[in-house]
């Protein structure tokens, strides 16, 4: 069956100086199953095989078979469900750090438009008693 590669958790770093750390995921491994094997026993010249063990109900097999595909399809949907829950807390503390920039820059730009208006009254002032 089909194997799901395990991600590495690696540090990421981005232009915000943030590090983010990615969350591992849990993946799930598919096992195999086997069906249609039959015990040999030996004659003294022949193979044979065991004929009660050669009377399977192929219904039932393909019952099985859809049980462990149900199986592997839940494995896997439940493997892309964790995938977005940690895409989504991830994405929620990057929301959570662009906010905090955010203040920070608004609070300078606020602090820098508040000296502009001071140096301008300052220089309007200025150029008035240069004009009297």
């Amino acid at each position: 069956g089909p194997i799901f590669d395990k991600e590495p958790e690696e540090k990421v770093q981005n232009d915000d100086d943030y590090h983010v750390l990615a969350i591992d995921c849990q993946q799930f491994e598919q096992s195999e199953s086997v069906h249609n094997t039959y015990p040999i026993e030996q004659d003294a010249l022949n193979l044979l095989i065991d004929s009660e063990n050669t009377s399977y109900d192929s219904d039932q097999i393909d019952q099985n078979d859809e049980d462990v595909n149900l199986a592997k399809e839940r494995e896997l949907l439940a493997s892309l469900i964790s995938k977005l829950k940690c895409e989504i807390d991830e994405t929620k503390n990057r929301n959570t750090l662009l906010e905090t920039s955010n203040k920070v820059l608004v609070e300078k730009l606020k602090s820098k438009i508040a000296e502009f208006k001071t140096k301008n009254k300052s220089l309007t002032e200025a150029n008035n008693k240069l004009s009297e």
